[in-house]
């Protein structure tokens, strides 16, 4: 309103300049200077209430600016808050690791960015007041905005809680879901040679009894763990299909265990004899199963092959000794090979690389401790070897020795490999990891300066600033860009050689630092050309 009033009264101005200098001039000498005096105050006074509405309005645009501003920022953190209480809200299936592993993913990067977003809260706050006592807003609307901050604050303080517990709770599931499927890779790895074993002394050629007290005592100890286990499977899978691979393991141990109990039973009801009070557990899928540990050698023992030929086995009984612990340890490391090809790591995470490096050397140390049962099969080849002049046997065991010793380099010769490529990767892993930090610090420092910049005057000072602050950005983009692109590089290595492994958490960061970046560049466009 004061301002259409200055247009009008300054053609009211220049109108009383134009005849005033006319007056001034056909007055008198004393009456033109008392006129000019007059005529000068007039446009003194005329020139400060146009310089300061002037300047009232050039700040009625700044706060419309702040205003508009704060209203931005204040919307997009209430995204990023709604955002982070959807994803903390969604369901966990502690079951499932491929669920636990994208959701702890997205939780990591939300709370990564807890720092930054303390940060930017704090000065919404310090905006929202000063906006809130000078914007030219309604009472109506400072309400509104006053709410809206309020909301925000608290909004903060639970989204700042639950992250960090979140993720806790999300890693707790992975790890016990890890021990849960390494315990079950132990025991079909142990279980496997028993059930072996048992189906041989069931053989209707097989004459008993057959000693198995030793090992019936030994399995009571073993039977709380079991117990434990099938329970823990259970509550875990109980409405899951047979999707998930730790549920498969657990339902194929659930078979074997059913199946070595069947064969103790055949077993008892031919020999029937006392037992060391042996009890049975009733397993999750309300199967009856009793567990036996691994055998030991004794003479006893008669095992067979199905191409083994009965009557090979009765013109050289030593063979049966000799086939039985060849189809033991044959049949323990084809199981021993097919876990170690199974496991899968998270590249990237360098707590799980670690944990799969402890894995395979304790499983190498298994496999080495396993190597006098080998070298002892082979000295008992060679005796046996030595003592037959059956051209047949000899064959035989001269191949199964073979086959046997080559499967063993084999399986070693993989878990080396595996532990040197495990070794590699961590340490890829780590120098990503590091590459990654300092790219998503550069990110942070290209958000800080795009958002401190504010919409100034349009003076000539004011546009000289506005270009060289420019021309600084451009360069410090240009140097940023090393920070990303290296760490494109160390990602794209770690997807290339690692491939078989678990990328997901590679491949997610890498997008979403890509994503940043171009997001960066795209306002530094939309605001400075």
């Amino acid at each position: 309103e004061l301002q259409d009033g200055i247009g009008q009264r300054q053609t009211i101005v220049r109108v009383l300049n134009a005849t005033g200098e006319e007056v001034i001039q056909q007055s008198s000498k004393t009456d033109a200077s008392i006129l000019q005096e007059k005529l000068g105050s007039l446009n003194l006074r005329w020139q400060e209430v146009c310089k300061q509405l002037a300047e009232r309005k050039k700040r009625l645009e700044e706060q419309k600016n702040i205003l508009s501003e704060f209203q931005r920022d204040l919307n997009e953190f209430v995204l990023w808050l709604e955002e982070a209480d959807n994803i903390t809200s969604v369901a966990l299936e502690p079951g499932n690791e491929q669920q636990l592993k994208e959701k702890l993913e997205e939780i990591k990067l939300l709370a990564e960015e807890l720092p930054l977003r303390q940060g930017i809260l704090k000065q919404l706050n310090e905006t929202g007041g000063t906006v809130l006592v000078s914007a030219p807003i309604s009472p109506e609307e400072q309400d509104k905005i006053e709410n809206k901050l309020k909301q925000t604050n608290l909004q903060w303080i639970k989204v700042s809680r639950i992250l960090p517990e979140k993720q806790g709770e999300i890693e707790a599931h992975i790890k016990d879901l890890g021990q849960l499927e390494e315990q079950l890779n132990h025991l079909l790895v142990w279980l496997s040679p028993i059930k072996n074993q048992l189906e041989i002394y069931n053989q209707p050629n097989q004459t008993g009894p057959f000693d198995i007290k030793e090992t019936e005592v030994a399995v009571q100890a073993k039977q709380p763990d079991v117990e434990g286990i099938l329970s823990k499977g259970q509550h875990l899978y109980k409405e899951k299909p047979a999707t998930q691979p730790v549920k498969r393991k657990l339902e194929d141990l659930s078979s074997e265990w059913k199946a070595v109990t069947h064969l103790l039973q055949e077993l008892r009801a031919k020999w029937p004899g006392p037992t060391p009070g042996l009890t049975t557990i009733e397993a999750p899928t309300s199967q009856t199963v009793t567990l036996v540990t691994q055998p030991t050698v004794t003479k006893e023992t008669a095992i067979s092959k199905p191409e083994m030929p009965s009557s090979l086995l009765l013109e050289v009984p030593a063979l049966a000794d000799f086939n039985r612990a060849w189809t033991e340890l044959t049949d323990w490391l084809s199981l021993l090979d097919r876990v170690i090809k199974s496991q899968r790591v998270m590249v990237g995470d360098l707590e799980d690389i670690n944990e799969m490096i402890i894995k395979q050397k304790a499983t190498l140390q298994d496999l080495e401790q396993r190597r006098p049962q080998l070298e002892e099969l082979i000295t008992a080849a060679q005796n046996l070897k030595n003592k037959t002049s059956n051209q047949e046997a000899r064959t035989i065991i001269t191949d199964r020795i073979e086959r046997i010793q080559s499967q063993w380099d084999e399986v070693q010769e993989h878990l080396q490999n595996r532990r040197q490529q495990l070794n590699e990767m961590l340490k890829d892993s780590t120098q990503w990891l590091e590459a990654k930090e300092e790219a998503e610090q550069v990110l942070g420092q290209a958000r800080a300066k795009l958002e401190s910049w504010k919409e100034g005057p349009y003076t000539m000072d004011a546009i000289q600033r506005k270009i060289t602050e420019t021309k600084q950005l451009a360069k410090d983009l240009r140097q940023w860009q090393i920070n990303v692109d290296v760490a494109n590089d160390l990602a794209l290595k770690l997807l290339r050689d690692y491939s078989a492994d678990d990328t997901r958490k590679v491949h997610m960061i890498t997008e979403n630092i890509n994503a940043s970046w171009a997001n960066i560049h795209k306002r530094y466009e939309l605001h400075y050309f």
